[in-house]
């Protein structure tokens, strides 16, 4: 699911699975912790996710996705969202594959590895993951897979 505090909520757990739900085709990246555990997120929010481990916005910049740090901090959830993702190790973009695993748009399916030496704020990140992406070849075949499962009816 993607991360949705449009509406109001009394409580953290009320706003699990309320967002948009990441069906097969759908672009998203895939998030590994240093303890092997991992996560999709929407494709785009998990760069914006380590870029907010990195840094502190302001309270009304966009954190991930359209949601800004206000917003996550009346949730109660901004702290615990930023701690996560200070412990992400690697994010892969591609697509949601039908059976729940990451499908890469890329020929090599290498991760961009998070380097938290050199990836010390929110703009080294993008910099880093804008210069990781420019050196991939994307798979024309995996693409237009992916586009074939976003057409089909998954509810």
């Amino acid at each position: 699911m993607h991360l949705d505090l449009s509406a109001p909520r009394n409580s953290v757990g009320e706003w699990v699975g309320s967002g948009t739900p990441l069906t097969p085709g759908y672009p998203v990246q895939l998030v590994t912790f240093e303890d092997g555990e991992s996560t999709f997120l929407c494709a785009g929010c998990a760069i914006s996710a380590v870029r907010c481990s990195t840094g502190n916005p302001d309270e009304n910049e966009m954190v991930v996705g359209t949601v800004t740090r206000k917003t996550m901090e009346t949730a109660g959830i901004y702290e615990d969202y930023k701690n996560t993702f200070k412990k992400a190790v690697s994010v892969q973009s591609g697509a949601m594959a039908p059976e729940g695993k990451i499908l890469s748009v890329w020929v090599k399916e290498t991760p961009l590895k998070i380097d938290r030496d050199t990836m010390t704020d929110p703009d080294t990140v993008s910099k880093k993951y804008r210069d990781f992406a420019k050196r991939q070849t994307v798979d024309e075949s995996r693409v237009s897979l992916a586009e074939e499962w976003q057409d089909q009816d998954w509810e």
